[in-house]
């Protein structure tokens, strides 16, 4: 491969968009040729430097080829921190969502809507209880009032059990 004029390095470089100044590996660089460089703004730079992330050498000027690598450490990093932050995102989201639900939990029970599960299992425990009595009781309050014999009253109480057996069988 033969040698390239200056002029030649000129025009290759005019077709890939790089700045007109071509810097080598030592070259310093102002803000707005190193801004032209990453493709940011002047102010970008500066700032940046101000941040710690640009090297700048007390002169305000900037090694090319360090700045270049710092920015794209820079901008990898900001690129992982994007990653962690959206997971993050996410399970602050998922957090918030269970935090709603335990509000509107909470607001249900306060506005009378919504009631414990223990409370209304003992609730329904003690009206079957009371059911089962007073239905138990029906076969020898029915033969004093009807005068039955006690064939017949315990036949009523045989089958008023085996009712209640067969429901609480179903269950």
């Amino acid at each position: 491969m033969e040698n390239l004029t200056d002029t030649e390095l000129a025009e290759i470089d005019d077709l890939i968009g790089l700045p007109e100044t071509r810097a080598e590996d030592g070259d310093l660089v102002n803000a707005a040729d190193l801004a032209e460089w990453l493709g940011l703004t002047p102010n970008r730079v500066s700032a940046l430097a101000r941040e710690g992330v640009l090297p700048r050498n007390p002169d305000k000027r900037f090694p090319l080829r360090k700045a270049i690598r710092a920015y794209c450490d820079h901008a990898r990093a900001g690129a992982q921190g994007r990653r962690v932050d959206s997971e993050l995102a996410a399970e602050k989201l998922r957090a918030a969502k269970a935090t709603a639900e335990k509000l509107e939990i909470q607001n249900a029970k306060a506005r009378g809507d919504l009631l414990d599960g223990r409370e209304v299992a003992n609730e329904w425990r003690s009206i079957v209880t009371d059911l089962r009595a007073a239905v138990l009781a029906v076969p020898s309050r029915v033969a004093g009032r009807m005068g039955m014999d006690r064939a017949t009253t315990a036949a009523l109480d045989a089958e008023i059990r085996d009712a209640m057996e067969v429901i609480s069988d179903d269950r």
